[in-house]
């Protein structure tokens, strides 16, 4: 039988993509029992392709060798000769990125090695604090720094003399409390500022 163009288009096409993705089977039947969806989609579709490729092979084969190309028209219907065109040229564009498992060169273990990268500064243990803060004020729910600085100071202060003791408080926990000292949160643990004992 002589084939026309478009059978000889659809010989190459069977052919590369069975080229292509016969090696892959056993992957790619690994990969749809696995629990990466991308990955299972294409390996379902790369199975679809390849017993579509294998299809059409064979026909071509058996119609090649017998005879009339109504045969290969018969077993290869319009719609599975388009959906095997378009797998191909999807495989053909997919493939490429399937990353192979090779092994690594010779005298190494592994492809990527860190040795001689400078790593980053990190601690590789928890440093232990062995000093004594100090004394200090546990900060509680519905506290506020001016209840605090209220407490630290007689009972008798003015206003003015807890608004300047809040700043004092601030100021000295500015590193705990941050930049707005009306905010606070409790078990913040605050250190009374300097020349005062905690309220």
């Amino acid at each position: 039988m002589k084939l026309s163009f478009l059978g000889w288009a659809m010989a190459i096409l069977a052919a590369s993509s069975l080229w292509l993705l016969a090696p892959h089977t056993g992957s790619s039947v690994a990969a749809l029992s696995g629990t990466d969806f991308p990955a299972g989609l294409l390996a379902a579709g790369s199975l679809l392709q390849l017993t579509l490729s294998a299809w059409v092979t064979a026909v071509l084969t058996i119609s090649t060798l017998t005879g009339p190309s109504t045969l290969f028209r018969a077993l290869t219907p319009q719609l599975l000769r388009r959906a095997m065109f378009a797998g191909t040229v999807g495989a053909l564009a997919l493939v490429p990125a399937h990353a192979d498992q090779a092994s690594p060169p010779l005298g190494q273990t592994s492809w990527h090695s860190l040795t001689g990268l400078r790593l980053p500064d990190r601690p590789s243990t928890v440093a232990l604090v062995t000093t004594d803060p100090g004394p200090s004020v546990v900060a509680r729910p519905g506290d506020s720094l001016w209840a605090i600085a209220a407490r630290s100071l007689p009972t008798a202060a003015s206003d003015i003399e807890i608004a300047r003791e809040c700043r004092r408080w601030w100021t000295a926990n500015r590193d705990v409390i941050g930049d707005n000292p009306h905010l606070i949160f409790p078990a913040q643990r605050l250190v009374p500022p300097s020349g005062k004992d905690p309220a």
